[in-house]
């Protein structure tokens, strides 16, 4: 049975993000056709995200700050818990990012709109051929300065176990020659749990760890997206 609680923070969401998509997308859209780089309109969809956090009473708790480089991109490895993890990433990481989406969401009023005002990168997993444009505009923006964050479980967790990493998600950090980073998710699955649109408001901790550099040898840099599977769920282990 649904609490009274629950079905308070539950509408505050759900207002909240209409009412801050409407707004912010339209600044993030307008801002667009000033920086056509997508810096700006990132910074307000940055904006959008930590809002999103603060007035929904979900508190975030950064280790790690360190291990981020501001003078060139990254790619940000992270398990996947739920929806916040996104809102969480995106609001809090003080660099440029450029996210990889699912296309559908590029067709939301306001939402999509400001997503491509930002330069992030729509995906039709089911088409082959623009699944791999996605890839090769992924690694022009990273090119360009831009970090990028992976989930690599290719899915949100259901019950918080952190499932197997796909192997070809490190194949960007290898192309482009940059490093990677671990990220530990914890809590963010518990405030809106898989299958379920309700809201639980509630800490979250993201712990990143030093970087990692990729390989240029396959097998190697399997081994290295491995490893990083085992730094992350150490840390949800020791954490938690």
């Amino acid at each position: 049975m649904t609490s009274l609680a629950s079905i308070y923070h539950t509408a505050r969401f759900w207002i909240l993000i209409t009412f801050l998509s409407l707004i912010l997308g339209a600044v993030a859209i307008v801002t667009g056709w000033v920086d056509k780089s997508g810096n700006l309109s990132h910074r307000v969809s940055r904006l959008w995200c930590r809002l999103l956090c603060q007035l929904n009473g979900v508190k975030i708790e950064i280790i790690g700050l360190e291990n981020i480089s501001l003078d060139r991109p990254q790619i940000f490895v992270s398990n996947h818990q739920g929806y916040f993890d996104i809102f969480t990433l995106s609001g809090y990481l003080p660099v440029q990012i450029r996210w990889v989406a699912k296309a559908s969401l590029f067709k939301v009023p306001f939402v999509g709109g400001a997503m491509s005002a930002s330069g992030y990168i729509p995906v039709d997993r089911d088409n082959r051929k623009k699944a791999y444009e996605a890839f090769n505009k992924t690694l022009e923006k990273v090119r360009e300065g831009c970090s990028i964050i992976i989930f690599p479980e290719g899915t949100r967790s259901e019950d918080g176990t952190i499932g197997p990493f796909k192997k070809g998600s490190n194949l960007i950090a290898s192309r482009a020659k940059c490093s990677m980073v671990p990220v530990t998710l914890i809590g963010s699955g518990n405030i809106i749990k898989k299958g379920s649109g309700t809201i639980s408001p509630g800490p979250i901790r993201v712990i990143i760890s030093p970087p990692v550099e990729a390989s240029a040898d396959k097998k190697e840099n399997e081994a290295v997206l491995e490893s990083i599977r085992e730094t992350i769920v150490s840390n949800q282990q020791s954490h938690a």
